[in-house]
């Protein structure tokens, strides 16, 4: 196990740098897709044009 500059055993910094990259993923995808709903609801009360 590496160590962190305090000198306490912590876990490997490459795989809590992975978890705060899958983290900030979730978020940012919940993120979008909230976004996307959120514009979709808006478009829907358009009825498209018929000829």
């Amino acid at each position: 196990m590496t160590s962190w500059p305090g000198g306490s055993f912590g876990p490997d910094p490459l795989l809590a740098l992975l978890v705060v990259i899958l983290l900030a993923r979730l978020i940012l995808w919940s993120c979008l897709g909230t976004y996307i709903d959120y514009r979709l609801a808006q478009r829907r009360p358009q009825k498209p044009k018929q000829d």
